[in-house]
């Protein structure tokens, strides 16, 4: 058995997987990743496993659907399942080409979900990723780098300790067929630039550097669960349903623990981590942060900001939709994300027999000043107050979805109805939610 195989069966035995388990590997039909394809083909012959292989086609070379054709062509002679998904970068440069493209490969990944998905990563890949980071100023999740298996996100990546020379010895001794990709050779990419001119200089003084920076990414990434788990908890006293953090909790933290509980919850918002001097002044307006305090700080395409005693993460992509007219529908779609949901319910809600006689709106408040009465044995309130008493942060109260009947405001959704339009006991009604996403 060569050296990479045992790595492969090492690595498949350590993680204890279920019998049976379906792999789904990625296979852009480069050496890495025809290598890995076919060493697991020798495991199948020993283990209950099955494999299915996925290439993914970004469009963004003239070859791609040749190498698909030899990503099929491999799939057929050994007789496992084939697919191909395309993918657009279009919608998400602000990421970068390399950024982009990751992106919409993990989601055309997700699309196709198998058990786990196997990826073709290996030592030196780890090497880059680990440069990579350090040029960025990362800590140390972003120091972690990739994981041999990752239970979060059913990845399996077990050519990650075996060098990209054993990969390609394996490929000779099999000769296995595989494209190349003119683009890796470009190194206006930061990846290649490492991978081609600065990796091979640190080797020629250090041919152990990629080993030995593997086991140190290992170190670092114990120490980030280890610390993890400690967040966790603190992140579970502080996190509101809204996804907003508790300005009460957050105060009494020291800077160290506050600094990595707001990273956590930047992350868990899958937002990439700001500069150094941006937490300076997240964690500095977080010491004042009162009742009063009116905190906006920029983050890429979103803001951290404040409202009562609560820190938010709020979208660029806020809530913007035209008046819309209600047609007996049971959703609504307002924009990605934020829908409105009509359900009967015998004596609650609106009133369907008023509802369906009139004229139904779906808008946002025509003016703050506007008056709604809430209570039978309460007076008018205006909408300003309304969003004041109920906690409606000051950024969705422009766009807040409103119920009007007749041109005449009959409900705040989750607010409030005029008891002139509820429905009677006996009567049958909708009961109108709205639900966005969470911050």
């Amino acid at each position: 058995m060569s050296d990479l195989l045992q790595q492969v069966e090492q690595s498949y035995l350590a993680c204890k997987f279920k019998k049976n388990i379906h792999f789904l590997v990625g296979v852009s039909g480069g050496v890495d990743s025809i290598v890995l394809a076919h060493s697991l083909l020798q495991l199948k012959k020993n283990y209950p496993i099955q494999i299915s292989v996925i290439y993914i086609d970004h469009q963004l070379n003239p070859r791609a659907k040749r190498w698909g054709q030899t990503v099929q062509k491999f799939a057929n002679n050994n007789d496992v399942e084939f697919l191909c998904e395309k993918i657009s970068i279009e919608n998400d440069l602000k990421l970068g080409i390399e950024g982009a493209a990751r992106k919409k490969r993990y989601e055309a990944f997700a699309k196709n979900k198998k058990d786990f998905l196997v990826l073709a990563h290996h030592e030196d890949d780890q090497f880059e990723t680990l440069l990579l980071q350090l040029s960025r100023g990362a800590g140390l999740k972003g120091l972690s780098c990739m994981a041999e298996l990752d239970e979060s996100r059913k990845i399996w990546r077990p050519l990650l300790d075996v060098p990209k020379t054993t990969i390609t010895a394996y490929q000779q001794m099999h000769q296995l067929n595989f494209i190349e990709d003119d683009s890796n050779l470009n190194n206006q990419f930061d990846r290649n630039y490492i991978r081609n001119r600065v990796i091979p200089v640190i080797k020629k003084r250090f041919p152990l550097v990629a080993k030995n920076a593997n086991r140190s990414v290992k170190h670092i990434a114990d120490h980030y669960l280890q610390q993890k788990d400690v967040i966790e908890q603190s992140y579970s006293q502080a996190i509101t349903k809204e996804s907003s953090l508790r300005g009460d909790f957050i105060k009494e933290l020291d800077d160290l623990n506050l600094t990595q509980l707001i990273r956590f919850w930047l992350d868990e918002h899958q937002i990439l981590m700001p500069s150094t001097r941006v937490m300076s002044q997240i964690i500095k307006q977080v010491r004042t942060l009162d009742a009063e305090s009116n905190i906006k700080i920029k983050i890429q395409h979103h803001t951290i900001q404040s409202y009562n005693q609560q820190l938010f993460i709020v979208s660029d992509d806020v809530l913007n939709f035209p008046q819309l007219i209600w047609k007996d529908d049971d959703v609504i779609k307002l924009q990605q994300g934020h829908f409105i949901f009509f359900e009967k319910k015998m004596g609650e809600g609106l009133s369907k027999k008023l509802l369906e006689g009139g004229q139904v709106l779906i808008s946002k408040p025509q003016s703050m000043s506007q008056k709604l009465r809430i209570h039978d044995k309460q007076p008018s309130r205006d909408l300003k107050y309304l969003f004041q008493k109920h906690k409606v942060p000051t950024w969705e109260r422009l766009s807040y979805p409103c119920i009007y009947i007749d041109n005449s405001l009959a409900a705040v959704i989750g607010i409030g109805i005029n008891p002139e339009v509820q429905a009677k006991r006996d009567e049958m009604g909708y009961v109108i939610t709205y639900k966005k996403p969470q911050q």
